[in-house]
């Protein structure tokens, strides 16, 4: 399956238009339009406004096209929001539930530094968390 197929596969499933798809990922839709249409393929942004709206959906079959277009369980897990915020002993070593999909490696190295930063730890604390919901809502805490 190409990559407008499986575009236009979530904007089926999750009973959007194009115009509506591209409103809730935050791009044009024209920008939608070409890519469904053939002339353009989705970038690297588009992915990841893709993956940040709609988070139930497999970064793996977006990006690769391989297993199941949702996340197990629905994207849902039994880790908390932030895991254990603990550092790792230098004995710890990950094991491969820990490790990033290949997807996810993709976007790395594709956006290495742009998106360098984030995998390295910081100073930096949590100022807000917005909560968004399937219905367009969202919420502010």
């Amino acid at each position: 399956m190409e990559e407008r197929e499986r575009l236009a596969k979530i904007i089926e499933s999750e009973n959007l238009t194009a115009k509506q798809f591209a409103e809730q990922i935050g791009v044009s839709a024209g920008t939608i339009s070409n890519i469904l249409g053939g002339r353009n393929k989705p970038g690297v942004e588009i992915y990841v406004r893709i993956l940040n709206r709609f988070r139930t959906i497999s970064s793996d079959w977006l990006l690769l096209g391989t297993g199941s277009m949702y996340r197990p369980n629905g994207g849902l897990t039994q880790a908390t929001l932030f895991g254990d915020m603990r550092p790792l002993e230098p004995e710890q070593t990950a094991d491969s539930s820990t490790l990033p999909s290949p997807a996810i490696n993709m976007l790395v190295q594709a956006r290495a530094p742009q998106v360098q930063h984030l995998l390295q730890p910081s100073q930096r604390q949590i100022a807000r968390i917005i909560v968004y919901y399937t219905d367009g809502t969202y919420e502010e805490r």
